[in-house]
């Protein structure tokens, strides 16, 4: 969820621009993170420390680890730390903003602090607790009535996305009470003594892209589109009546996906939360009755 909520917090305080993100979304898969953002990450090295040594690599043969160490800024035990990290570092979104140019190490360096130390960002997403903290701070939620009936939702729902869409997105922005305006939408109802409005929706290019990465194969008519995010939505509400039975036995029913175009939607109290993708941005929206 790094890429997720570090994504979203770039966006949020103007570092980057959507497009920017999505360029990063696009590119993050073939980058490869450095020494340096593993170490300002790590706090072993600030961002002036890392051109120093970039500096120096410039006349000198040799690897930017070897020159940290020579130059005091690292040890060899934190070379070795560092690049065991390597190829799961959860930085790989700001490295890539980084290669792309659209920020500086000097850049990073500041956003990754501030993103740490900002209340509600605990860094830790490994169980369902830190999990919700962090979807609870990201979207102001504390004061929405209801609020552990929208994090639960938001919770399954971007684990189901990124088991079954993927996970190059970030979220763009969360909405409440909002005017909804989708090109495409498909939407279900949850009844019982849980209820609520549930949709999902985009532009036809977000929308299509979401039904062929569910398919598993290119989509390309409208029908197949639709019947295709119909049946994430019931798969990710259904999942969510198991759970709501499992743990509160309350038993839910659903209703029919209704697909629609060009819908607007006014709502009193709900929310539409954005998810950037690489292929353009999906909008998932809650209306809990």
């Amino acid at each position: 969820m790094f890429t997720q909520l570090f994504g979203h917090y770039l966006l949020n305080k103007n570092y980057i621009t959507t497009e920017q993100l999505r360029k990063a979304l696009e590119a993050k898969n073939e980058t490869r993170v450095k020494l340096g953002a593993l170490a300002i990450d790590a706090g072993y090295m600030t961002a002036s420390q890392v051109e120093k040594v970039h500096e120096e690599q410039k006349r000198l043969d040799k690897r930017i680890g070897d020159i940290a160490v020579s130059m005091g800024f690292l040890t060899e035990a934190q070379v070795d730390e560092l690049l065991s990290k390597q190829k799961t570092a959860n930085i790989v979104i700001g490295q890539t903003l980084i290669d792309l140019g659209f920020m500086t190490n000097a850049d990073f360096e500041k956003a990754l602090s501030d993103y740490k130390a900002s209340a509600g960002f605990t860094g830790d997403n490994s169980d369902d607790a830190g999990l919700a903290e962090n979807i609870a701070a990201v979207f102001a939620l504390d004061d929405m009535n209801d609020k552990e009936f929208y994090i639960e939702y938001l919770m399954l729902f971007i684990r189901n996305i990124v088991r079954f869409i993927g996970d190059d997105f970030a979220f763009a922005g969360c909405v409440k009470s909002p005017e909804t305006k989708n090109a495409y939408l498909c939407s279900q109802d949850i009844t019982g003594a849980v209820s609520a409005y549930t949709a999902i929706g985009g532009d036809k290019e977000a929308f299509y892209a979401l039904a062929s990465r569910y398919a598993g194969e290119t989509v390309d008519d409208d029908e197949f589109a639709e019947a295709c995010a119909g049946e994430f939505l019931n798969l990710q509400n259904g999942l969510l009546a198991v759970n709501i039975s499992n743990t509160r036995g309350i038993e839910l029913d659903l209703t029919p996906q209704v697909s629609e175009k060009d819908v607007t939607l006014n709502l009193d109290d709900g929310i539409q939360v954005s998810l950037a993708f690489s292929f353009g941005t999906l909008n998932v929206i809650i209306c809990k009755n």
